[in-house]
């Protein structure tokens, strides 16, 4: 699961309030893991939800023995497939919640493009 408590850490702020820039990587890393987390979610969701309908259309739809392990494997599988490559949705959650950050401001009052 997602470590919230890096959001909630001492800031890192410039005298002037503006956000450093280490402190603007340091965001970026959580927000790039917190959508990958989301993309495994979403992944394993949908998983389960095809896995449970291709068991009705089959006729299938009786108790399943193994159902609790069933479902821990794909979350497993689908925690794994977020953290390596992924299907790219959390690639354009990312990009796209990262232009909600500030731009980070150096010590020397530079603006830097990370």
């Amino acid at each position: 699961m997602s470590d919230f408590s890096v959001i909630n850490r001492p800031n890192f702020r410039n005298p002037d309030g503006s956000m450093s820039v280490k402190e603007y990587e340091r965001k970026s890393r959580a927000l790039e893991e917190t959508c990958r987390q989301f993309e495994g979610q979403v992944f394993g969701k949908l998983w389960k939800d095809m896995m449970k309908s291709a068991r009705t259309i089959g006729g299938e739809e009786r108790k399943r023995e193994y159902g609790p392990l069933e479902d821990t494997v794909v979350e497993m599988v689908s925690e794994h497939l977020s953290k390596s490559q992924g299907i790219g949705m959390w690639k354009v959650l990312y990009d796209s919640l990262l232009k909600q950050l500030p731009t980070p401001v150096a010590a020397d009052g530079s603006t830097d493009d990370a």
